[in-house]
């Protein structure tokens, strides 16, 4: 069909602690169909990608309290400001549009490819732009996708871009080869699941039915990317899409192009990967990108088993869900034999310290449960990272307290926190609810729909009350002296990973 063609993938999911997995699996799903692949990444052009959570500075609690401040102002000139000064200090990519253009262009001529492919978050579409923009100019057809296209708004606004192709809003591995076969032709993309096209209205197209036949996939080829550009080398593995849990109100993760339902590749398939990745890369430090690393207990199980067998000496991270409910895999013993089979750091979902606002984001976590599994984890040796969120619908100033005050009793179980301002994501089982129901929603003001970024712009009255905002103070003052502190020796290679 398109043996030989070279295809050139760019990729601007710009982590900057390893390969992009999705990258990896196109390249492998090109390869195995006899083309010719080359990808270009900002980092190779030096350009940095996005820490998460790395030692927070001294000031750094001055820093958060001024940012989330003007977040939660409703004055236009903060507003006005806030935003000039988002615009300068946001992630390298975004800022350094022209030096990755010109590198670009570069490989462009150096090497033309017959086809482009876009992998990208929705902020870098000015970037998309120019790199179409220069496509254009040599007649080279190209081809965008990302975790949100699966939304039809989303990819109106996306669709009107000049000499695009079309854009991807499916797991689409398997069609690829055709795909690409008729970009090098000439001819139209229209009525490939997945692909939206432009009709001159909007987008148009259906939506791919989410990939099962997972382990028919190849292992992705991370060969080309630039290893020598990372402060370690970090294998991202992941064992299945979707998430086992699903039903959280605010997660975007499980409407996005691969998010759609839970599937799971099978335990040997993912260890298989695990000993040939890491014999193909010369490393022994893993990290899952699964949703959810435990939504597949015989797959839990597994690594818990085998994975030291198959990569012996190897250390490995992921994320989890303290279900409310055994058995979650997360019992001491299984604790321990985790870490014993070379888990240093699990990253998990605590969200609120409130059991009332998780039972309204229908976490399905209980928070006697959790302080369990915190200490259970601490005893076995395994580092914690959670994530938490602020401003959530509903949310209280004592519910903040709560939040403030979980942290505080238990800081000696978490080395690292995530605090995020509460967004609402077009697609989400919140946004649904919104738009059905506003009235169960008295606090949520100022909506405005935003499908540039598929979310939804809003206000939360209540976070205008002094109660509230000496609640978020004691908060960002407690997940700052966790932040403060040096991660440890076993988690220290992971520092910076999301």
């Amino acid at each position: 069909m398109a043996v030989g063609v070279h295809v050139l993938i760019v990729d601007l999911n710009n982590f900057a602690r390893y390969p992009t997995v999705g990258v990896g699996y196109l390249a492998a799903v090109l390869r195995q169909a006899g083309m010719r692949v080359s990808i270009f990444s900002p980092l190779m052009s030096g350009v940095s990608g996005v820490v998460r959570e790395p030692r927070a500075k001294p000031w750094g609690l001055i820093d958060q309290r001024l940012r989330y401040w003007s977040a939660l102002s409703t004055n236009p000139l903060v507003k006005r400001v806030r935003a000039k000064l988002a615009s300068r200090h946001g992630p390298a990519l975004a800022q350094q549009t022209e030096q990755v253009v010109a590198d670009f262009e570069r490989q462009l001529r150096r090497d033309p490819p017959q086809a482009v492919l876009v992998s990208t978050y929705l902020m870098y579409k000015p970037l998309c732009e120019r790199i179409a923009s220069l496509c254009r100019a040599m007649n080279i057809p190209v081809l965008i996708g990302g975790p949100y296209f699966a939304q039809k708004e989303v990819a109106d606004d996306w669709t009107v871009m000049p000499h695009v192709s079309g854009v991807v809003g499916g797991e689409v591995e398997y069609q690829l080869p055709e795909i690409i076969a008729r970009m090098r032709d000439g001819q139209p993309l229209a009525g490939i699941p997945g692909v939206w096209t432009r009709n001159g209205i909007g987008a148009k197209g259906t939506l791919a039915p989410p990939l099962v036949d997972l382990d028919g996939l190849p292992f992705p080829d991370y060969s080309d990317f630039p290893w020598d550009r990372y402060p370690n080398r970090i294998v991202p593995l992941i064992t299945g899409r979707g998430c086992g849990w699903g039903a959280c109100t605010f997660c975007s993760d499980v409407t996005s192009t691969a998010g759609r339902s839970f599937r799971s590749r099978s335990a040997a398939n993912v260890l298989a990967e695990i000993a040939e990745q890491s014999n193909r890369y010369a490393t022994r430090l893993f990290a899952f990108t699964d949703l959810k690393l435990n939504s597949n207990l015989d797959v839990w199980h597994a690594l818990l088993e085998r994975f030291a067998t198959s990569a012996p000496g190897a250390q490995w991270i992921g994320a989890v869900h303290i279900g409310a409910r055994q058995p979650n895999g997360m019992s001491a013993d299984e604790l321990k034999a985790a870490r014993a089979a070379g888990m240093v750091r699990f990253t998990t979902g605590l969200e609120s310290g409130s059991q009332r606002v998780l039972d309204r984001m229908a976490k399905g976590t209980d928070l006697g449960v959790t302080t369990r599994v915190l200490r259970d984890a601490k005893a076995a040796g395994i580092s914690v990272r959670t994530t938490m969120i602020v401003g959530y619908p509903g949310e209280e100033p004592d519910d903040v307290e709560a939040s403030a005050k979980y942290l505080e009793d238990h800081a000696d179980c978490i080395e690292r926190v995530s605090l995020n301002r509460f967004l609402i994501m077009s697609g989400t089982r919140f946004e649904h609810s919104l738009a059905r129901h506003a009235e169960q929603f008295p606090g949520v003001t100022q909506v405005t729909i935003n499908h540039r970024m598929a979310q939804i712009d809003h206000h939360y009255t209540p976070t205008e009350s002094r109660a509230w905002r000496r609640a978020l103070a004691r908060l960002l003052a407690a997940v700052h002296r966790i932040n403060r502190r040096e991660l440890g020796a076993d988690a220290r290679q992971f520092e910076g990973v999301m």
